[in-house]
């Protein structure tokens, strides 16, 4: 029985495609370098996006990989799909900017596609973290990306992969913000110790707090010299959290049934990080999601995330990211570098808010 038949199933909010398992980068903490170094074929892309768009709602739609520009021509493809058919969906792409053209940028701009590039911080940081299979430099690979889009005029957004090599480091991705010109934000993610990245560890607690503190006043410092004001994701969704008073995990589809994770082959799991493990596979793009399997998962995510409620920062977190606190033996744990990156930026909203942490 295909999921059109399934009214009770939730409806698809979070589609990630995985266009392609290929990447011309080589990153150190890389969670999807596992994934198969083929391509999705266009008939599954396309019947993906069908499917989440079937229900009529408003889906997110990120174009992932691999590198999701050595797919372009697809990509180009799927965003037609979305036009014709007049699907509610807001369109993301993250890439590591080494492909991205003025051509390509124009394109994705003009059809709404928000573009986010991976960035680590100063060019001895990039280099390091994230090393091209060639040999030749990532940021200067990426500074491609970034300045391409500048001559076009087309912002962008950072992503930035914090570990425990590269956390003093950290308050560079600052200066390489205000830099290029036209990043309007900065989102920081904590590693998740999967694929190449169980080589490596999150940082302490300790560590991520005097990072953040760093980081933060480097970027207060300038904007008071650019005038420039680059927010930072994680403040913002704090204030999307007060503003709504949702704070009920929204930023998880998977706990929800809400997601889609699809892998090369058309495979369909709960989360990305969680591709290739058989307990958390939902079905696949030509069957569709299966009802049980997506109710076991989002119970189980559930039931493992209990933990978060009974913080004091539960109203202003919205709680941790379940595939973040799984490790690589398959074990929930908490991820204590998230809780302090969570509460260090509930505290500068609230600071800013004028209100004590006795608003919470």
């Amino acid at each position: 029985m295909t999921e059109m038949m399934m009214n009770s199933m939730p409806p698809i909010r979070m589609l990630v495609l995985t266009l392609t398992g290929r990447c011309n980068f080589a990153c150190r903490y890389c969670y999807a370098s596992d994934v198969d170094a083929v391509d999705m074929d266009e008939d599954t892309a396309v019947k993906a996006v069908m499917m989440a768009g079937a229900s009529g709602e408003r889906f997110l739609l990120q174009f992932s990989g691999g590198e999701p520009l050595l797919r372009f021509p697809l990509i180009r493809r799927l965003v037609h799909v979305v036009e014709e058919n007049h699907f509610n969906a807001q369109m993301q792409i993250q890439t590591n900017g080494s492909l991205l053209t003025r051509d390509i940028g124009r394109f994705l701009y003009d059809h709404n596609v928000g573009i986010g590039i991976s960035c680590d911080g100063r060019p001895a940081v990039m280099d390091r973290t994230r090393p091209v299979k060639d040999g030749s430099s990532s940021s200067k690979a990426s500074a491609f990306g970034f300045q391409n889009l500048a001559w076009e005029g087309i912002g962008t957004g950072i992503t930035c992969v914090v570990t425990d090599d590269m956390v003093k480091d950290l308050a560079g991705i600052a200066d390489m913000a205000h830099f290029y010109g036209n990043v309007h934000q900065v989102g920081l993610d904590i590693l998740r110790e999967q694929g190449r990245g169980s080589a490596l560890h999150e940082p302490s607690p300790e560590d991520m707090e005097k990072a953040l503190e760093a980081v933060y006043r480097r970027m207060q410092m300038l904007e008071k010299v650019t005038g420039r004001h680059i927010h930072f994701t994680q403040e913002d969704r704090v204030a999307r959290l007060h503003q709504s008073g949702n704070y009920e995990f929204p930023q998880c589809y998977a706990m929800n049934g809400e997601a889609a994770f699809v892998d090369v082959h058309g495979t369909i799991y709960a989360c990305s990080s969680l591709m290739g493990r058989e307990k958390y596979r939902l079905g696949t793009v030509e069957t569709g999601r299966n009802p049980d399997k997506v109710r076991q998962v989002g119970h189980f995510i559930q039931t493992a995330m209990a933990k978060c409620r009974s913080c004091e920062y539960f109203p202003l977190c919205g709680g941790g990211c379940f595939s973040r606190w799984l490790d690589r033996e398959g074990r929930v744990r908490p991820s204590e570098a998230e809780c302090t990156m969570k509460k260090f930026f509930i505290r500068k909203y609230l600071e800013k808010k004028g209100l004590a942490e006795s608003h919470l």
